[in-house]
């Protein structure tokens, strides 16, 4: 805690002074204003790009791994992108991560199935 209280006293005058505005420290409320904002802007298309992974992860693949995978990054870019229609301030670079978590993530499942005829750790060696 030291030095987020050091760095209120320094930029806000005193150690429990927020940097916040008032805009920052209203209730949640879902604004579906923000949702125009936030699928309007380019870096939507990461999170499109995203769910037609997901999408085709579901429809093609035959493991429950990658399907429980895309539930996980479903629920992740869902309960994500609801925290930020919570809030009436839109800033578009803060679904990258979101978006970027996903894809990542999406990506390395794939790539982690163990192929046919393979061991169980997904070394790809045959079992002897």
């Amino acid at each position: 805690m030291s030095p987020t209280l050091l760095a209120n006293a320094i930029n806000a005058g005193s150690p429990f002074r927020t940097t916040y505005g008032s805009a920052d420290a209203v209730p949640p409320a879902i604004d579906f204003t923000v949702l125009k904002f936030y699928v309007s802007d380019m870096q939507f298309v990461l999170l499109v790009i995203a769910l037609a992974i997901l999408a085709g992860i579901w429809r093609l693949s035959g493991t429950a791994g990658l399907k429980r995978l895309g539930w996980l990054v479903l629920i992740n870019i869902v309960v994500n992108f609801a925290f930020f229609l919570s809030h009436p301030l839109f800033t578009p670079y803060y679904t990258v991560p979101i978006s970027m978590l996903s894809l990542w993530t999406l990506v390395f499942g794939c790539l982690m199935v163990p192929a046919p005829g393979s061991d169980e750790q997904g070394t790809g060696l045959a079992a002897a």
